[in-house]
């Protein structure tokens, strides 16, 4: 994969300094943006949270031209005018973060509906708030859900409220009125918030004897864009392909 990083496009390994921040603790920030073919969904969206938690925690960074760096990577590995997924990384040196933009192929599932079971452990700190690098507890159980056969994986703070999916938010219907999570423990989303223009979309507090009484469950994030979720443990949801459509039109564009 050519990628972009110190001012240069490379296919060399991104070195990682023993003694740094990103390699003992996987401390970094980063962006995951949605390429249609025709362009970079919502890039201004992602910059302003990369650099909100960049600033939030006082890490001084460099910043490019990314729409120029995006363009050029997608370019040197052949995705121009294609599907793709982009990632903006930021890991933490000792001094200044660089940005690393990386490229590689992206098949959209537009008609893919999602089975997610239940993560018996928790994880719960203010980190959940930023899109870390350090996403160790989201990755071990999604990969143990794609083991046991799902597609997603349904994470819980420690009072059992659901937060969201390893890779995406969680959005409820009942009754016409849409819900979604009401945690500072859960990961911002993009893709939530422009479904929220489409949608009147009201936080609520989830436990789970509260998913039965809904009857529609939707996954969202940058890369599907809203997707219905058909079954969350031993719950079971009905589609509501008419609402993703509005909403996948929103984040993904046409």
């Amino acid at each position: 994969m050519i990628h972009y990083r110190d001012n240069g496009y490379t296919l060399e390994p991104v070195p990682m300094d023993p003694a740094a921040p990103a390699f003992r603790c996987g401390a970094g920030f980063f962006e995951t943006l949605y390429c249609n073919g025709g362009e970079i969904r919502h890039l201004e969206k992602h910059l302003d949270r990369i650099f909100h938690s960049l600033r939030t925690f006082d890490v001084e960074y460099e910043t490019v031209d990314f729409e120029e760096v995006i363009a050029q990577v997608l370019n040197r590995n052949g995705l121009t005018g294609q599907t793709a997924r982009v990632n903006i990384f930021y890991p933490m040196g000792a001094d200044t973060a660089s940005p690393v933009v990386t490229a590689a192929p992206h098949e959209p599932k537009p008609y893919k509906a999602y089975r997610l079971c239940v993560c018996k452990n928790r994880h719960v700190s203010m980190l959940n708030g930023h899109k870390t690098t350090n996403a160790m507890f989201a990755h071990l159980a999604l990969r143990r859900a794609l083991s046991r056969g799902f597609d997603e994986v349904a994470l819980f703070d420690l009072d059992c409220n659901i937060l969201q999916a390893a890779e995406g938010a969680l959005a409820f219907k009942k009754e016409g009125a849409f819900v979604c999570v009401d945690s500072p423990y859960r990961q911002p989303s993009i893709a939530l918030d422009l479904a929220g223009e489409e949608l009147n979309i009201q936080p609520a507090r989830i436990g789970p004897d509260d998913l039965p009484g809904y009857r529609h469950a939707y996954i969202l994030n940058s890369l599907i864009g809203m997707r219905p979720v058909v079954s969350i443990g031993e719950t079971a949801f009905v589609p509501d392909d008419d609402a993703c459509a509005k909403v996948m039109r929103r984040v993904l564009g046409e």
